[in-house]
């Protein structure tokens, strides 16, 4: 079944917070490639950090499994005799009690998953309680997250709200489309069929109305990767970190018994994944022959930006080390003695190589960091080729540069194909409908931030985050002092005269 067969052909959904962290309200539709810009200290990060924690919280592995969903008998019975009759009068819909019933197990089964989102959320931020994430200004509001999923014609299926203060936590699950919910069900029972041979008995309609929750929530269900900040920064040093301090930790991060900083779950996760490459079974120079999969997009990073391979070293300790080998090179040179812009990329190579399959959600907070700009527009291409071979992308940025590339891309797409040729990133066109630009603006008084879309401007070629503000701001800089000394100069004339 695929990931997106509840969500909608694209897989999009919205998330929607209210005072969480240092943003007052945001309403964010996120999109194959979703792009947050503004100024630092908005709440990027925490919003990203939000959304991944949320993937955590309900892929398959760690979400609602068998007995979350408890249906009666006679309710098993019923939903039974309905798929098994739906061929014969297609065009008949759920009995409205059945689907009032069956409404009620899975807005239940939501509220009841409330600890699984705490526990990731505190995990992820590394925090010992949910009320350290509450806006400072208006605490005894309290925070709400909302989750809605549309289906493909847009129509909302399926809402979940988490509200949570000092003294209040609370979890609800709401369907607002029958037409979704028993599509939905039919859908995965169709699935679950396939896996079932007649002679084992009666089908697991347990199983199937999990996977049914499941596939309300997609594509949330699906994994997700957390690229920090940091990242370089932490490459040069994971091994100096005992893999028992990942292992150890805790729902609130890991606090070791001495002053060692608080270890996030989001950090703790990147350095794990880090670890983990080493026990994938690859050789380290394996290359892949599939020129579509996230697998061989990371040589063409390599090919096209690094030129040079990164490559994995295995140690008697297990612990991997990382190391880059230019092209024509016959020796690798350890990472810490490579440039600024290798570090940076070095772990997109290895995630794409080793973790990343298509559906997946990759987050990179400031992919520009350390990137001369013409490199942070050929960033941009291969991100949006990634999002064409089925990765899902979530950037945090600073750059003009890389939202000037987005928007050539999108702009792209309005050419036909036999016209593109010689144009940088010919084969990345992106849709309108693929990119979302998201601003992140600072509150008036204590408003807190404000989250927009930001519309793209076929007349700039940008996506207007204010960037122009600031050379504008300078310029202005720039002549006030200029006028200044010619009028010093003027003055000094004048007394010489």
């Amino acid at each position: 079944m695929s990931s997106s067969s509840a969500a909608g052909s694209d897989g999009n959904y919205r998330i929607e917070v209210a005072n969480f962290g240092p943003i007052g309200h945001a309403r964010v539709d996120l999109r194959p490639l979703t792009v947050f810009a503004g100024p630092s200290n908005t709440g990027k990060s925490y919003l990203a950090m939000l959304v991944y924690a949320l993937h955590r919280c309900y892929r398959l592995d760690v979400a609602v499994k068998g007995e979350s969903l408890q249906v009666h008998t006679a309710l098993a019975e019923r939903i039974e005799d309905w798929l098994s009759k739906r061929n014969e009068r297609e065009t008949e819909p759920l009995p409205d009690d059945l689907a009032a019933a069956l409404r009620s197990v899975v807005e239940q089964a939501a509220g009841a998953e409330r600890h699984l989102v705490e526990q990731e959320v505190r995990r992820c931020f590394g925090v010992d309680a949910l009320a350290e994430l509450v806006r400072q200004e208006s605490p005894e509001a309290g925070a709400a997250i909302a989750l809605c999923v549309p289906q493909a014609q847009g129509e909302e299926t399926f809402r979940y709200r988490f509200e949570f203060g000092p003294e209040r936590m609370t979890a609800s699950g709401q369907i607002s489309s029958l037409t979704g919910l028993s599509n939905t069900l039919i859908e995965v029972w169709e699935y679950i069929s396939g896996f079932v041979d007649d002679a084992e008995g009666p089908l697991p309609l347990h199983d199937a109305l999990d996977y049914m929750f499941q596939s309300l929530l997609s594509p949330l269900t699906r994994l997700a990767y957390y690229l920090p900040a940091d990242r370089t920064g932490v490459m040069h040093s994971h091994q100096v970190l005992v893999s028992t301090l990942i292992q150890s930790a805790t729902t609130a991060g890991v606090r070791p018994s001495t002053n060692v900083p608080l270890l996030s779950g989001v950090l703790a996760d990147f350095l794990d994944g880090l670890i983990g490459m080493s026990q994938s079974g690859r050789s380290s120079g394996a290359r892949s022959s599939e020129r579509e999969s996230p697998h061989a997009m990371s040589e063409v990073v390599e090919e096209n930006l690094l030129a040079g391979a990164v490559r994995l070293r295995h140690s008697e300790t297990g612990y991997p080390s990382f190391a880059y080998r230019p092209a024509n090179w016959d020796a690798d040179l350890p990472l810490m003695r490579t440039s600024s812009m290798v570090s940076e990329l070095a772990p997109v190579v290895l995630y794409l190589r080793y973790l990343v399959r298509p559906g997946d959600l990759l987050i990179i907070e400031e992919p520009e960091s350390h990137l001369h700009p013409a490199m942070q527009a050929a960033f941009a291409r291969e991100l949006a080729r990634l999002v064409r071979f089925g990765v899902r992308i979530m950037l945090t940025t600073h750059s003009e540069w890389m939202l000037e590339a987005l928007a050539n891309l999108v702009r792209l797409s309005d050419l036909p194909e036999p016209q593109r040729e010689g144009i940088p990133g010919a084969d990345a066109a992106l849709t309108p409908g693929q990119v979302g630009a998201w601003l992140f603006k600072p509150g008036t008084g204590a408003a807190g931030t404000m989250v927009e879309e930001i519309p793209l401007d076929v007349e700039v070629g940008t996506y207007p985050a204010g960037f122009d503000e600031v050379t504008e701001s300078l310029y202005n800089e720039w002549v006030g002092i200029s006028n200044r000394i010619e009028a010093a100069r003027a003055a000094k004339a004048d007394r010489r005269g």
